[in-house]
């Protein structure tokens, strides 16, 4: 049974899964009480996806779509957020696919409030990946008007030797114990640039979203290296994808005020080399001085980061 209960900004839909390998599995689904109330409108609808170590938050974002006539949701994937139950391993997967389920969920829940909606997915990082790879093979693609993606996760930020090793050290140690994980794969540093008790402006759950981000387990290494690969070798796209990232990336440990006007989590060259080679429709977008997560840049970057997301969907 889904049970559903409000805040003042957003309807919570709790939905039950199919239990999987670690048992009884939900999803959260989150719908603006600003949406309208006309179901016959031909408004556009934003599916907003989280990233790893990440949950819906970003309130600001969902209010600035909703003023400018757009419907907005979110989703926290299973194992993620609001989601997260206590039997879990947080953020634990064996396929992308696994998430597929809660997809065709929201997907069928926001067509049946309007069936003539636009809808797109964002998808932030991990998030970007996945709903590139929904878009090849989720079973409601064909309802998906487009795609933003925000610093979508196309590759890993290593060495060429460390890319091609990858898979077989994620192999080998999951034959040792399937929940092995690795905990150097994102700096504190990219946490201490968002939250406010740091050098952020932006409060979370540090339970849902801890500033050191949480262990990256191989088996999730293992799916996220397979879609990539399989998304690359897959037939361009043929609906319109935004493809959005800041215009530098760093890498560090040590805080430096640098860190907050780049990438510190991606390759920003990665994400272009393959991004642009996604669709046969794609407007790639740049954004100076940019986070990770475009939407928790300075506000000046994300104001530009939402005029250009808004540009692209009156164009649609």
């Amino acid at each position: 049974m889904d049970l559903h209960f409000s805040t003042p900004k957003m309807i919570h839909h709790i939905h039950d899964l199919p239990a999987d390998y670690e048992g009884k599995v939900l999803a959260t689904l989150m719908e603006s009480r600003s949406n309208s109330l006309d179901h016959e409108s031909v408004r556009k609808s934003i599916l907003y996806i989280h990233g790893f170590s990440d949950y819906f938050f970003q309130e600001h974002v969902m209010e600035a779509y909703n003023q400018a006539d757009v419907d907005f949701y979110a989703l926290d994937l299973r194992k993620y957020g609001r989601s997260l139950l206590p039997h879990q391993h947080p953020n634990y997967c064996k396929s992308l696919k696994e998430y597929f389920p809660e997809l065709d969920y929201a997907i069928n829940f926001i067509k049946a409030k309007n069936p003539q909606t636009q809808l797109v997915l964002m998808g932030h990082s991990t998030g970007g990946l996945l709903v590139s790879y929904y878009a090849h093979y989720g079973a409601l693609r064909n309802q998906l008007t487009g795609l933003i993606l925000n610093s979508p996760f196309f590759d890993f930020n290593t060495s060429n030797v460390v890319k091609f090793f990858t898979p077989f050290i994620a192999k080998l140690m999951m034959q040792f114990n399937a929940y092995a994980s690795y905990s150097g794969g994102v700096s504190d540093v990219y946490g201490q640039s968002l939250l406010k008790e740091f050098y952020g402006e932006w409060e979370f759950n540090q339970k849902w979203k801890p500033v050191r981000a949480f262990p990256a387990f191989y088996a999730w290494i293992l799916a996220v290296h397979e879609a990539q690969q399989t998304i690359r070798n897959r037939t361009k796209l043929d609906l319109p994808i935004l493809l959005m990232h800041s215009d530098s990336s760093l890498k560090t440990n040590v805080w430096t005020p640098k860190a907050q006007t780049a990438d510190l989590v991606l390759n920003v060259k990665d994400i272009e080399r393959i991004g642009v080679k996604m669709g046969n429709h794609v407007t790639h977008f740049i954004a100076k001085d940019g986070l990770h997560d475009l939407f928790l840049s300075k506000k000046s970057v994300r104001d530009t980061v939402f005029e250009n997301t808004k540009t692209w969907l009156e164009q649609l």
